[in-house]
Order: C-alpha cells, then structure tokens, then sequence
C-alpha cells in the first residue's frame, strides 16, 4: 500500500534540481516523509474503505462502530478485518444473521442460537419461566439464549459478552451462556431433568 502515499510527491520527484546538492536534499526529504508519513497517510487513505486499511484502521473502526476487538495473535486482524466487510455490507438487513456470522467466525461450530417460550398460564412470571422447549401453552418471547459449548475460552466469552448482546435487533433481548455438561451416570433413585445454563450476568438458570 506504500505506492499510494508515494503518489502524493510523484510532482517534486519529477521535479528539476538545479545541482547536486539540491538533488540530495530533494531526495532526503522525500525519503524522510515516506519514513515519518507513509503510515499514517495509508492509514487516512483507507478511512473511505476501513477493512481495505492495515490493522489500526481496522481496529479503530471496529472500535467506533462497537463491533468485536479481539486480542489473538495469531488471528485477529483478519477476523476484525472480515467481520467490518460484512457490517457494512449489510447495512439496514443486519439481523440475527449477523450475530450468527460473528459467533461463526469467532468460535467456528462452538455455538447455537435458542428461541426462548414462555407458559400463557404463568405470564405474570414472565420472563422467569422462559424455556427452549415449545409446548402447547406457550408462546414464542424476544428472548433468546446464544449457548456455547464449554470448549471456547471463558475469559475471551466474558470479554465479548457486552459486544455480542448489541450485535442483535432492537427487539431483541439476549443472554449469552455456556451449556453446562452433568454426568448422567448416577446410581440415584430420583433424579430431576434439567438442562443447566451459565450465564454471564451474576446467576444461573
């Protein structure tokens, strides 16, 4: 990308020097604007075109538009750098399939989404008894629960969290968790079906 900023002095490159020494300054110069310059004017270059631009404009957008900042070496800028594509791509048809988008690219077959329900009969203790499982009594709510598998680093989730739960339409109210594996291979006489969530917001349900 360096040929952009470059562009900028094809003029005083092209330009006469009278002798010698006035070529070694033309050319100090431009060899001290390129090294001091070159960065930053790439950088504002790309401002029209954030996911074109080098890790900083990609970051810094990310940044602006609240979308994920991850810290992985190995990987982030080319995940920020998909993802930015994608957002402004889609612009007003952003919805749920966005947030599967990114959940994909973050954390590839580690996750699912759930529709939550809630019972008519106990609707005064909504949204208490919201649950996966649809039953005739029920009605479909705007909750939804973003579960991921035990696998994914828990530290990362946790800093993600506030960032995935603005990723969704406004109507929409998510919780993002991890399923929680139980060893069902209990010699017990009694045992009661549950399906155990951890979500990051202080309790479990």
């Amino acid at each position: 990308m360096v040929s952009n900023v470059i562009n900028l002095l094809d003029h005083y490159r092209q330009s006469f020097a009278f002798d010698e020494d006035e070529q070694v300054i033309k050319e100090t110069f431009i060899r001290s604007f390129e090294l001091l310059f070159n960065e930053q004017l790439n950088d504002i270059f790309h401002y029209g075109m954030p996911h074109f631009g080098s890790g900083n404009v990609v970051e810094r957008f990310t940044k602006q538009d609240g979308l994920v900042v991850l810290r992985r070496p190995q990987s982030s800028e080319e995940i920020m750098r998909v993802i930015y594509a994608n957002w402004i791509s889609l612009g007003s048809k952003r919805g749920l399939g966005f947030l599967e988008f990114v959940l994909q690219m973050l954390w590839p077959n580690q996750w699912e989404i759930a529709r939550l329900y809630h019972s008519i009969t106990y609707i005064d203790q909504y949204p208490k008894l919201v649950t996966e499982v649809q039953v005739s009594d029920s009605f479909l709510t705007s909750r939804i629960f973003v579960l991921m598998k035990n696998t994914v680093d828990i530290d990362e989730l946790k800093e993600l969290t506030p960032v995935l739960e603005r990723l969704v339409p406004a109507n929409i109210v998510p919780k993002i968790g991890v399923r929680i594996d139980i060893d069902t291979n209990i010699d017990i006489s009694m045992a009661a079906a549950l399906n155990p969530i951890q979500v990051f917001c202080g309790h479990y349900i």
